[in-house]
Protein backbone atom coordinates (compact mmCIF):
# COMPACT_ATOMS: atom_id res chain seq x y z
CA UNK A 1 0.00 0.00 0.00
CA UNK A 2 1.36 3.41 -0.99
CA UNK A 3 1.94 6.19 1.53
CA UNK A 4 -0.93 8.11 -0.06
CA UNK A 5 -3.32 5.20 0.33
CA UNK A 6 -2.17 4.71 3.93
CA UNK A 7 -2.93 8.37 4.62
CA UNK A 8 -6.39 8.03 3.05
CA UNK A 9 -7.03 4.85 5.00
CA UNK A 10 -6.30 6.69 8.26
CA UNK A 11 -8.43 9.64 7.14
CA UNK A 12 -11.54 7.55 6.55
CA UNK A 13 -11.23 5.07 9.44
CA UNK A 14 -14.01 5.59 11.89
CA UNK A 15 -16.23 7.60 9.56
CA UNK A 16 -19.89 6.68 9.96
CA UNK A 17 -18.93 4.47 12.92
CA UNK A 18 -17.49 1.76 10.69
CA UNK A 19 -14.60 -0.63 11.17
CA UNK A 20 -11.14 0.00 9.74
CA UNK A 21 -10.67 -0.39 6.00
CA UNK A 22 -8.91 -3.55 4.95
CA UNK A 23 -7.35 -5.10 1.89
CA UNK A 24 -7.22 -2.05 -0.37
CA UNK A 25 -5.44 -3.05 -3.55
CA UNK A 26 -3.61 -0.72 -5.90
CA UNK A 27 -4.91 1.73 -4.76
CA UNK A 28 -39.59 8.13 -19.59
CA UNK A 29 -42.99 9.35 -20.79
CA UNK A 30 -46.34 8.13 -21.48
CA UNK A 31 -49.18 10.18 -20.18
CA UNK A 32 -49.26 12.46 -17.19
CA UNK A 33 -49.93 16.14 -16.73
CA UNK A 34 -47.23 18.74 -16.28
CA UNK A 35 -46.51 19.87 -12.76
CA UNK A 36 -46.52 23.52 -11.76
CA UNK A 37 -43.64 25.62 -13.06
CA UNK A 38 -42.78 26.88 -9.58
CA UNK A 39 -42.34 23.95 -7.25
CA UNK A 40 -39.52 25.05 -4.97
CA UNK A 41 -41.33 25.79 -1.75
CA UNK A 42 -40.36 26.97 1.73
CA UNK A 43 -40.80 24.39 4.44
CA UNK A 44 -44.40 23.97 5.43
CA UNK A 45 -45.77 25.56 2.26
CA UNK A 46 -48.77 23.89 0.66
CA UNK A 47 -49.19 23.52 -3.07
CA UNK A 48 -51.61 21.60 -5.26
CA UNK A 49 -49.94 19.59 -8.00
CA UNK A 50 -51.39 17.55 -10.80
CA UNK A 51 -51.35 13.79 -10.46
CA UNK A 52 -48.22 11.92 -11.48
CA UNK A 53 -48.45 9.23 -14.15
CA UNK A 54 -48.88 5.79 -12.56
CA UNK A 55 -46.25 3.05 -12.76
CA UNK A 56 -46.75 0.62 -15.61
CA UNK A 57 -45.87 -2.57 -13.72
CA UNK A 58 -44.56 -3.68 -10.38
CA UNK A 59 -40.78 -3.51 -10.31
CA UNK A 60 -38.13 -4.86 -7.99
CA UNK A 61 -38.29 -3.46 -4.47
CA UNK A 62 -35.71 -0.92 -3.38
CA UNK A 63 -33.52 -2.92 -1.02
CA UNK A 64 -30.23 -1.03 -0.65
CA UNK A 65 -28.74 -0.75 2.83
CA UNK A 66 -25.75 0.95 4.45
CA UNK A 67 -24.40 3.88 2.46
CA UNK A 68 -26.85 4.78 -0.30
CA UNK A 69 -25.26 7.89 -1.85
CA UNK A 70 -22.02 9.90 -1.96
CA UNK A 71 -21.51 13.31 -3.55
CA UNK A 72 -18.59 15.78 -3.57
CA UNK A 73 -18.81 19.52 -4.16
CA UNK A 74 -17.27 20.93 -7.35
CA UNK A 75 -14.27 22.33 -5.44
CA UNK A 76 -13.69 19.06 -3.55
CA UNK A 77 -14.02 20.77 -0.18
CA UNK A 78 -17.29 19.20 0.95
CA UNK A 79 -18.84 15.77 0.73
CA UNK A 80 -22.27 14.38 1.57
CA UNK A 81 -22.79 10.73 2.58
CA UNK A 82 -26.28 9.25 2.98
CA UNK A 83 -26.96 6.22 5.17
CA UNK A 84 -30.01 4.02 5.69
CA UNK A 85 -30.14 4.81 9.41
CA UNK A 86 -31.51 8.20 8.33
CA UNK A 87 -28.34 10.27 8.61
CA UNK A 88 -26.82 12.46 5.92
CA UNK A 89 -23.29 13.31 7.02
CA UNK A 90 -21.43 16.36 5.77
CA UNK A 91 -17.63 15.98 5.65
CA UNK A 92 -14.93 18.50 4.83
CA UNK A 93 -12.10 18.01 2.35
CA UNK A 94 -10.07 16.15 4.96
CA UNK A 95 -12.85 13.66 5.67
CA UNK A 96 -13.84 15.21 9.01
CA UNK A 97 -17.52 15.34 9.90
CA UNK A 98 -18.94 18.87 10.02
CA UNK A 99 -22.71 18.33 10.20
CA UNK A 100 -25.31 15.60 10.56
CA UNK A 101 -28.50 16.24 8.63
CA UNK A 102 -31.79 14.43 9.21
CA UNK A 103 -34.44 14.13 6.49
CA UNK A 104 -37.95 14.94 7.64
CA UNK A 105 -39.51 12.07 9.49
CA UNK A 106 -36.11 10.34 9.56
CA UNK A 107 -36.72 9.17 6.00
CA UNK A 108 -33.80 7.44 4.32
CA UNK A 109 -31.98 9.54 1.71
CA UNK A 110 -31.25 7.53 -1.44
CA UNK A 111 -29.63 10.21 -3.60
CA UNK A 112 -27.64 13.44 -3.17
CA UNK A 113 -26.46 16.31 -5.39
CA UNK A 114 -25.14 19.82 -4.83
CA UNK A 115 -27.08 22.82 -6.15
CA UNK A 116 -25.64 25.51 -8.38
CA UNK A 117 -24.08 27.61 -5.60
CA UNK A 118 -22.31 24.64 -4.02
CA UNK A 119 -23.75 25.56 -0.60
CA UNK A 120 -27.05 23.69 -0.96
CA UNK A 121 -27.19 19.92 -0.70
CA UNK A 122 -30.29 18.40 -2.32
CA UNK A 123 -31.45 14.94 -1.27
CA UNK A 124 -34.24 12.59 -2.27
CA UNK A 125 -35.72 9.95 -0.04
CA UNK A 126 -38.20 7.17 -0.67
CA UNK A 127 -41.17 9.50 -0.70
CA UNK A 128 -41.95 11.99 -3.47
CA UNK A 129 -40.15 15.14 -2.29
CA UNK A 130 -36.60 16.43 -2.69
CA UNK A 131 -35.17 18.56 0.14
CA UNK A 132 -32.44 21.18 0.14
CA UNK A 133 -30.14 22.07 3.05
CA UNK A 134 -27.58 24.78 3.56
CA UNK A 135 -24.36 22.84 4.22
CA UNK A 136 -22.89 25.56 6.43
CA UNK A 137 -25.78 25.85 8.88
CA UNK A 138 -27.66 22.56 8.38
CA UNK A 139 -30.87 24.57 7.85
CA UNK A 140 -33.43 22.84 5.66
CA UNK A 141 -34.21 25.60 3.20
CA UNK A 142 -36.59 24.30 0.52
CA UNK A 143 -38.42 21.38 -1.01
CA UNK A 144 -38.94 20.40 -4.66
CA UNK A 145 -42.46 19.09 -5.17
CA UNK A 146 -43.87 17.58 -8.33
CA UNK A 147 -43.71 13.80 -8.00
CA UNK A 148 -46.42 11.77 -6.33
CA UNK A 149 -44.63 8.42 -6.19
CA UNK A 150 -41.44 7.36 -4.45
CA UNK A 151 -38.12 8.64 -5.80
CA UNK A 152 -35.14 6.47 -6.70
CA UNK A 153 -32.74 8.71 -8.59
CA UNK A 154 -31.36 12.25 -8.61
CA UNK A 155 -28.52 13.67 -10.71
CA UNK A 156 -27.01 16.99 -11.70
CA UNK A 157 -24.34 18.29 -14.02
CA UNK A 158 -20.99 19.18 -12.38
CA UNK A 159 -21.84 22.83 -11.71
CA UNK A 160 -25.28 21.99 -10.35
CA UNK A 161 -27.17 24.20 -12.81
CA UNK A 162 -29.48 21.34 -13.86
CA UNK A 163 -30.96 18.83 -11.39
CA UNK A 164 -33.15 15.90 -12.43
CA UNK A 165 -35.29 13.57 -10.34
CA UNK A 166 -37.13 10.34 -11.10
CA UNK A 167 -38.45 7.16 -9.55
CA UNK A 168 -41.59 5.10 -9.34
CA UNK A 169 -43.46 6.76 -12.18
CA UNK A 170 -42.85 7.07 -15.89
CA UNK A 171 -41.59 10.64 -16.00
CA UNK A 172 -38.50 12.62 -15.04
CA UNK A 173 -38.53 16.20 -13.76
CA UNK A 174 -35.72 18.60 -14.70
CA UNK A 175 -35.12 21.53 -12.33
CA UNK A 176 -33.09 24.72 -12.45
CA UNK A 177 -30.37 24.12 -9.86
CA UNK A 178 -29.94 27.84 -9.18
CA UNK A 179 -33.54 28.66 -8.22
CA UNK A 180 -35.36 25.33 -7.91
CA UNK A 181 -37.89 26.05 -10.64
CA UNK A 182 -39.15 23.27 -12.85
CA UNK A 183 -37.59 23.39 -16.33
CA UNK A 184 -39.19 20.43 -18.07
CA UNK A 185 -41.27 17.32 -17.58
CA UNK A 186 -39.46 14.60 -19.53
CA UNK A 187 -41.77 11.95 -20.98
CA UNK A 188 -41.14 8.76 -22.91
CA UNK A 189 -40.42 6.16 -20.24
CA UNK A 190 -42.78 3.22 -19.86
CA UNK A 191 -41.75 2.12 -16.39
CA UNK A 192 -39.92 3.14 -13.20
CA UNK A 193 -36.71 5.19 -13.41
CA UNK A 194 -33.83 3.68 -11.43
CA UNK A 195 -30.86 5.80 -12.57
CA UNK A 196 -30.16 9.25 -14.00
CA UNK A 197 -27.16 11.15 -15.37
CA UNK A 198 -26.79 14.68 -16.76
CA UNK A 199 -24.27 15.78 -19.37
CA UNK A 200 -21.69 18.34 -18.25
CA UNK A 201 -23.34 21.13 -20.24
CA UNK A 202 -26.73 20.31 -18.73
CA UNK A 203 -28.38 19.92 -22.12
CA UNK A 204 -28.99 16.16 -22.05
CA UNK A 205 -30.33 13.74 -19.47
CA UNK A 206 -30.04 9.96 -19.58
CA UNK A 207 -32.53 7.86 -17.63
CA UNK A 208 -32.39 4.11 -17.06
CA UNK A 209 -35.52 2.22 -16.23
CA UNK A 210 -37.14 -0.99 -15.12
CA UNK A 211 -38.04 -1.64 -18.77
CA UNK A 212 -34.32 -2.24 -19.60
CA UNK A 213 -34.11 0.89 -21.79
CA UNK A 214 -31.90 3.97 -21.56
CA UNK A 215 -33.65 7.16 -22.68
CA UNK A 216 -31.92 10.44 -23.56
CA UNK A 217 -33.75 13.78 -23.44
CA UNK A 218 -32.99 17.42 -24.22
CA UNK A 219 -33.53 19.48 -21.06
CA UNK A 220 -34.28 22.70 -22.97
CA UNK A 221 -37.02 21.34 -25.21
CA UNK A 222 -38.05 18.29 -23.20
CA UNK A 223 -37.78 16.23 -26.41
CA UNK A 224 -36.90 12.55 -26.25
CA UNK A 225 -33.79 12.23 -28.42
CA UNK A 226 -32.73 8.60 -28.19
CA UNK A 227 -33.88 5.21 -26.96
CA UNK A 228 -31.00 2.84 -26.24
CA UNK A 229 -31.77 -0.89 -26.27
CA UNK A 230 -29.22 -3.48 -25.25
CA UNK A 231 -29.98 -4.53 -21.69
CA UNK A 232 -32.17 -7.51 -20.90
CA UNK A 233 -33.19 -6.42 -17.39
CA UNK A 234 -33.55 -3.27 -15.29
CA UNK A 235 -30.95 -0.54 -15.76
CA UNK A 236 -29.33 0.16 -12.40
CA UNK A 237 -26.60 2.77 -13.06
CA UNK A 238 -25.71 5.43 -15.65
CA UNK A 239 -22.91 7.91 -16.21
CA UNK A 240 -22.21 10.49 -18.93
CA UNK A 241 -18.54 10.90 -19.78
CA UNK A 242 -17.24 14.39 -18.91
CA UNK A 243 -16.96 15.37 -22.59
CA UNK A 244 -20.54 14.25 -23.22
CA UNK A 245 -19.55 11.87 -26.01
CA UNK A 246 -20.39 8.63 -24.24
CA UNK A 247 -22.87 7.09 -21.82
CA UNK A 248 -22.03 4.08 -19.66
CA UNK A 249 -24.88 1.91 -18.41
CA UNK A 250 -25.11 -1.09 -16.09
CA UNK A 251 -28.02 -3.42 -15.53
CA UNK A 252 -29.35 -6.27 -13.46
CA UNK A 253 -28.53 -8.50 -16.43
CA UNK A 254 -24.84 -8.11 -15.54
CA UNK A 255 -24.03 -6.10 -18.66
CA UNK A 256 -21.96 -2.91 -18.70
CA UNK A 257 -22.47 -1.10 -22.00
CA UNK A 258 -20.79 1.93 -23.55
CA UNK A 259 -22.86 4.05 -25.95
CA UNK A 260 -22.24 6.86 -28.42
CA UNK A 261 -24.26 9.69 -26.86
CA UNK A 262 -24.92 11.43 -30.19
CA UNK A 263 -26.16 8.51 -32.26
CA UNK A 264 -27.23 6.05 -29.57
CA UNK A 265 -25.05 3.37 -31.12
CA UNK A 266 -23.74 0.69 -28.76
CA UNK A 267 -19.95 0.83 -28.86
CA UNK A 268 -18.80 -1.88 -26.50
CA UNK A 269 -19.90 -4.37 -23.89
CA UNK A 270 -17.32 -4.08 -21.11
CA UNK A 271 -15.94 -7.18 -19.39
CA UNK A 272 -14.50 -8.13 -16.02
CA UNK A 273 -17.47 -7.85 -13.68
CA UNK A 274 -18.31 -10.95 -11.65
CA UNK A 275 -21.80 -9.75 -10.69
CA UNK A 276 -24.19 -6.98 -11.79
CA UNK A 277 -23.06 -3.43 -11.00
CA UNK A 278 -24.99 -0.96 -8.88
CA UNK A 279 -22.91 2.18 -9.48
CA UNK A 280 -20.84 3.84 -12.21
CA UNK A 281 -18.62 6.94 -12.31
CA UNK A 282 -16.16 8.55 -14.71
CA UNK A 283 -13.16 10.44 -13.34
CA UNK A 284 -12.75 14.16 -13.96
CA UNK A 285 -10.94 13.89 -17.32
CA UNK A 286 -12.92 10.89 -18.53
CA UNK A 287 -9.90 8.61 -18.79
CA UNK A 288 -11.26 6.13 -16.24
CA UNK A 289 -14.63 4.51 -15.62
CA UNK A 290 -15.32 2.82 -12.29
CA UNK A 291 -18.11 0.40 -11.40
CA UNK A 292 -19.26 -1.00 -8.07
CA UNK A 293 -20.77 -4.48 -7.96
CA UNK A 294 -23.34 -6.38 -5.94
CA UNK A 295 -20.66 -8.64 -4.50
CA UNK A 296 -18.34 -5.82 -3.43
CA UNK A 297 -16.12 -5.76 -6.52
CA UNK A 298 -14.88 -2.34 -7.68
CA UNK A 299 -13.61 -2.38 -11.26
CA UNK A 300 -11.82 0.41 -13.13
CA UNK A 301 -11.67 0.46 -16.92
CA UNK A 302 -9.39 2.54 -19.16
CA UNK A 303 -11.70 4.64 -21.34
CA UNK A 304 -9.34 4.48 -24.32
CA UNK A 305 -8.60 0.74 -24.40
CA UNK A 306 -11.81 -0.31 -22.56
CA UNK A 307 -9.73 -2.85 -20.67
CA UNK A 308 -9.76 -3.40 -16.91
CA UNK A 309 -6.86 -1.57 -15.24
CA UNK A 310 -7.82 -2.10 -11.58
CA UNK A 311 -9.82 -4.75 -9.73
CA UNK A 312 -9.98 -3.20 -6.28
CA UNK A 313 -10.53 -5.04 -3.03
CA UNK A 314 -11.76 -3.79 0.30
CA UNK A 315 -15.50 -4.42 0.20
CA UNK A 316 -17.27 -7.71 0.73
CA UNK A 317 -20.80 -6.35 0.31
CA UNK A 318 -22.61 -4.52 -2.48
CA UNK A 319 -21.18 -1.14 -3.50
CA UNK A 320 -24.16 1.21 -3.75
CA UNK A 321 -22.35 4.46 -4.49
CA UNK A 322 -19.20 5.60 -6.27
CA UNK A 323 -17.69 8.99 -6.99
CA UNK A 324 -14.37 10.39 -8.15
CA UNK A 325 -13.07 13.62 -6.72
CA UNK A 326 -14.05 16.44 -9.11
CA UNK A 327 -10.70 18.23 -9.20
CA UNK A 328 -8.65 15.56 -10.95
CA UNK A 329 -6.75 13.86 -8.13
CA UNK A 330 -8.15 10.46 -9.24
CA UNK A 331 -9.35 9.72 -5.73
CA UNK A 332 -12.15 7.16 -5.91
CA UNK A 333 -14.66 6.86 -3.07
CA UNK A 334 -17.10 4.00 -2.59
CA UNK A 335 -19.88 3.31 -0.10
CA UNK A 336 -21.10 -0.21 0.62
CA UNK A 337 -23.84 -2.05 2.50
CA UNK A 338 -21.66 -2.49 5.58
CA UNK A 339 -21.64 1.31 5.92
CA UNK A 340 -17.96 1.43 4.99
CA UNK A 341 -16.60 4.43 3.12
CA UNK A 342 -13.64 3.21 1.06
CA UNK A 343 -11.00 5.31 -0.68
CA UNK A 344 -8.35 4.59 -3.33
CA UNK A 345 -5.83 6.90 -5.00
CA UNK A 346 -5.60 5.72 -8.60
CA UNK A 347 -2.69 6.40 -10.96
CA UNK A 348 -3.28 9.02 -13.62
CA UNK A 349 -3.88 7.79 -17.16
CA UNK A 350 -4.06 9.53 -20.50
CA UNK A 351 -7.54 10.50 -21.61
CA UNK A 352 -9.04 10.03 -25.02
Amino acid sequence: MSLENQRQRRMFMGLLGVSALSGLAGCGGGGGSAASDTLRQPLGARQEVTRDDPPRRRTKAYQRRGITAIVMSADGNAMGVAHTDGRVLMLDGQGQETLTLRPRGDAVAVGLVFGADGRDLISIDRDSVAQGWNIDTGERRFTLRGHEHGLRAIASNPNGSVVVTGGESARVLAWDGSNGRLRQVLRGASDFINALSVSADGVRVAGGGADARVLVWNTDSGKLLLTLRGHADEVSALSFSPDGRHIASAGSDGKVLLWDAASGRQLQALAGQRAPLRSLAFNADGSLLAGGGQGGQVLVWDSATLGVVQDLTGSTTAVNALTFDPVGRNQLLAGNEESQLLSWALPARGGR
